[in-house]
């Protein structure tokens, strides 16, 4: 754990002391750490923060365009109230997320949640979802007597997110493909934790547990049926695609890069096996200022992690 302490802290470090950066922009909010904005918008900056999906999207509604706007005591009480057994879920896949019984707590709990206000309804599926990862990690007999009830568990996530919500800087959020949201917005740096090639991962085979991106909208948008197809569009030929070769996958970011090009700074987050191949991209546009290397290895499973920074 001291790996991913040591390891957000370089990124705030990079962006609020090394840089002076006045704004940054996000164009995939969903890679990377949300404390990353909060932390930059409670300095005082500008923080846009975009993704496309859904979740990641409510979740910049919750923390980084709410200026101080809390899921009060009250509120909270009546989104709990009367939970219990269900008979029949309105969304099954909540059911290859946790176990059953778990599944009717967190399937009369959603419909409440989409009632509230918008900064209010993006703290609570946050903290729905950190309940639901408490209901992942306790599905073992292990726990059976060391398990809290989830309404109490999800009481301290909203009171633990209440406590980060700040009145400071300026933040937004977006719901956008990242290049077109690199072509709306202005902002001292660009700030990137590149998707993976292998895509969102819009498929998983029958009785697997939907992992990353797919769970989180399965928590946040209902059933996949009803938003998939959707989704699968909105990312056809974009980072969200599945990419079938290195090549066609620095390609895009090349054309994402020269999209991009009127950002005075840019800051990468890089895997060491991607570092290589977006160091030749960057400089068909422009000439590293600086490599940071940092060991994350404790944390990230065995790599080296890099902060690429380059000025236009």
């Amino acid at each position: 754990m001291s790996g991913v302490k040591e390891y957000v802290g370089a990124e705030v470090m990079l962006l609020s002391k090394v840089l002076k950066l006045e704004s940054v922009a996000v164009p995939f909010g969903g890679r990377n750490p949300m404390w990353l904005g909060w932390w930059m918008k409670t300095l005082g900056k500008s923080v846009h923060m975009n993704d496309l999906l859904h979740f990641s999207y409510m979740d910049s509604v919750g923390l980084i365009e709410n200026e101080g706007f809390l899921l009060d005591g009250d509120t909270l009480g009546e989104l709990t109230k009367d939970i219990g057994d269900g008979k029949q879920l309105t969304n099954p896949e909540l059911a290859r997320l946790v176990p059953m019984q778990d599944a009717y707590f967190f399937d009369q709990l959603r419909p409440r949640i989409e009632k509230l206000p918008a900064r209010q309804k993006g703290i609570a599926i946050r903290a729905g979802y950190n309940t639901m990862r408490y209901a992942q990690v306790m599905d073992s007999s292990r726990f059976v007597n060391l398990r809290v009830s989830l309404d109490k568990v999800f009481a301290r996530e909203v009171e633990e997110i209440n406590k980060r919500i700040t009145s400071s800087g300026k933040g937004q959020a977006y719901m956008e493909e990242a290049g077109s949201f690199v072509g709306n917005v202005r902002a001292s740096a660009l700030y990137m934790q590149l998707p993976s090639m292998g895509g969102l991962s819009t498929e998983y085979a029958a009785g697997a547990r939907p992992r990353g991106p797919l769970g989180r909208e399965i928590w946040a948008r209902g059933p996949s049926k009803t938003w998939m197809p959707e989704l699968k569009a909105a990312t056809k030929g974009t980072f969200g695609d599945r990419f079938t070769s290195r090549e066609a996958y620095f390609k895009m970011v090349s054309e994402f890069l020269e999209k991009a090009n009127d950002y005075p700074v840019w800051v990468f987050n890089l895997e060491e096996s991607e570092y290589p191949d977006v160091l030749r991209a960057v400089m068909q546009f422009r000439k590293p200022k600086a490599v940071h290397r940092f060991d994350t290895r404790e944390a990230s499973g065995g790599y080296m992690s890099y902060f690429l920074i380059a000025e236009k």
